[in-house]
C-alpha cells in the first residue's frame, strides 16, 4: 500500500536528484569521523588498573564491541578443529572474555611452546637494561666461550641480534619436516647429551645476518647467553624481574641435561598469566608506574626486521604491519596477538592437530573476527541511524523515479 501511494505522489524530479546528492555528500561527510581510525598506542591511555592480583571484568557493551562477532568466531573455529583450549581477550584494560572450551579452567597451565621465544627476548632486553648484557651487538662467543667444540672460532661473528632475528645462518632444519623425521635438528637437539654444544656444532650455511631461517636451537643459546651473563637460572632471573612484577601465580619451565631452561619452547602458563605478559608489550613495557622493559626495546623488538613466508619478523616476535599487530606464536595452536589500534590483547591456547597452522589464527581468527568485531563496535548507534536514513530515503528516491518513467 505504502508504495502505491508513493506512485501516486506528486514530485519534482530534479528537487529528489538534488535532494539525494545532498544527502549522499552529508553521509559521507559524517561517515568520515564515525569510520576513521586514528592510531592510539597505548602509553598514552592512563589505566586506572593493573592486573597484578587479577583482571577486572567488564562486558562487550561496556567496551562498545561487537559481541556477536565474538560468538562467531568461537563457531568457527570450532567448526575448523582448532581445538581451542582458552579463550581470552583484553579490551581497554579490562578482560572481557575467558573461555575454557575443552575441558581446561583457569587454573590450568598451557605449554605455550614458542610464545617461550618471545618471553626469551624479553628477558634479553631486561639483560641490556640492568647492563648484564652490553646490547644485541655483543658476540654470542663472549658468554659461550666455555662450549667444547670443534672450529668454535666459525662462530665469531654470530651476535645476540642474529639469534633474536633468527639470521645465525646456522644450519637447521625445524618447520620443513616433521617432528619424528631423523633430519630435524629440533628433535635432534632433544635427543642429544648436550643443546648448547649440538647448536654450535651445526654447519654455518650462511653469513650470519644474510639469511632468515626458523631456529628454536639458536633461541636456546640466549637461554645459555641469560645464564652466564646473570649468574642466574633464566627462570630465577624471570621470575625477579617479570613473573613476580606482573603477578604471575603458578608456572613451570623444563630444562636441557645440564639444567639450563629450553629457550625455543616448554614454558607452561596460566593462559591468564600469558595475557598479563601481553599487557605489559602493549603498555610498552610500562606496569603499574615501573618500566619493566624498556619502551624503545618494545619498539625494535616489534618491528618488521626480516620477512618470511608467514609474515614479517622481530625480535622473535612475528609483526603484521598491514593489520597493525604482532603475535608470540607456538606449535599446536598457540597464539598471543597484540593489537593497539584497539587496545586490545586475545590469547588462544590450543591443542591444534597440524603442525603449520601460523598464518589461519591470524587471517582466520584476528583478522576476520577479532579486528572486525571492534571496528564494528565503534560505530554508533546514532552514526548508524546517520547512515541508515539517507539509505532508505535514496531507495524510495529510485522508487518515485523509476515510478515516474513509468507513468510518462
Amino acid at each position: 500500500m505504502l508504495l502505491l501511494k508513493l506512485k501516486k505522489m506528486k514530485f519534482n524530479q530534479k528537487k529528489l536528484y538534488r535532494f539525494f546528492i545532498s544527502s549522499t555528500i552529508l553521509v559521507i561527510f559524517l561517515l568520515s569521523f564515525s569510520s576513521s581510525n586514528i592510531f592510539v598506542y597505548s602509553n598514552s591511555i592512563v589505566r586506572d588498573y593493573w592486573p597484578t592480583d587479577g583482571w577486572q571484568t567488564k562486558i562487550f557493551e561496556d567496551v562498545d564491541m561487537d559481541e556477536s562477532r565474538i560468538e562467531l568466531m568461537i563457531d568457527y573455529a570450532d567448526n575448523q578443529k582448532y581445538d581451542l583450549d582458552s579463550v581470552l581477550l583484553v579490551k581497554d584494560g579490562y578482560l572481557i572474555l575467558e573461555e575454557y572450551p575443552r575441558g581446561y579452567s583457569n587454573e590450568s597451565k598451557h605449554n605455550i611452546f614458542s610464545i617461550t621465544k618471545s618471553v626469551i627476548a624479553t628477558l634479553i632486553g631486561i639483560a641490556i637494561d640492568k647492563g648484564y648484557i652490553e646490547s644485541v651487538s655483543q658476540k654470542i662467543l663472549d658468554f659461550l666461550y666455555n662450549a667444547s667444540i670443534p672450529n668454535i672460532e666459525l662462530r665469531e661473528n654470530i651476535t645476540i641480534y642474529h639469534l633474536l632475528t633468527m639470521t645465525s645462518g646456522i644450519e637447521w632444519i625445524e618447520n620443513e619436516v616433521s617432528w619424528s623425521d631423523p633430519t630435524n635438528s629440533h628433535h635432534n637437539m632433544y635427543l642429544s647429551s648436550n643443546w648448547v654444544e649440538f647448536v654450535l656444532s651445526q654447519e654455518q650455511q650462511y653469513t650470519p645476518g644474510t639469511t632468515w631461517y626458523y631456529n628454536s636451537g639458536g633461541v636456546h643459546l640466549l637461554s645459555a647467553i641469560i645464564e652466564e651473563a646473570t649468574g642466574n637460572s633464566t627462570l630465577e632471573f624471570a621470575n625477579e624481574y617479570l613473573f613476580g612484577p606482573l603477578g604471575f601465580s603458578s608456572f613451570t619451565w623444563d630444562q636441557d641435561p645440564q639444567g639450563i631452561y629450553i629457550g625455543g619452547c616448554d614454558l607452561y602458563l596460566l593462559p591468564i598469566d600469558l595475557t598479563k605478559f601481553g599487557y605489559l608489550y602493549l603498555n610498552n613495557g610500562s606496569w603499574d608506574g615501573t618500566q619493566i622493559i624498556s619502551k624503545q626495546w618494545v619498539q625494535d623488538a616489534t618491528t618488521a626486521i626480516t620477512h618470511t613466508e608467514w609474515g614479517s619478523y622481530g625480535y622473535l616476535w612475528w609483526v603484521r604491519p598491514e593489520i597493525n599487530s604482532y603475535f608470540g606464536m607456538g606449535n599446536l595452536g598457540q597464539l598471543l596477538g597484540l593489537i593497539p589500534k584497539y587496545d586490545m590483547v586475545v590469547t588462544f591456547t590450543s591443542s591444534f592437530r597440524y603442525e603449520y597452522h601460523f598464518p589461519f589464527y591470524i587471517d582466520d581468527l584476528i583478522k576476520e573476527y577479532i579486528i572486525l568485531a571492534a571496528e564494528q563496535g565503534y560505530h554508533s548507534k546514532t552514526s548508524f541511524e546517520l547512515f541508515t536514513l539517507p539509505v532508505l530515503l535514496a531507495v524510495f528516491m529510485t522508487v518515485f523515479i523509476n515510478a515516474k518513467r513509468n507513468k510518462d
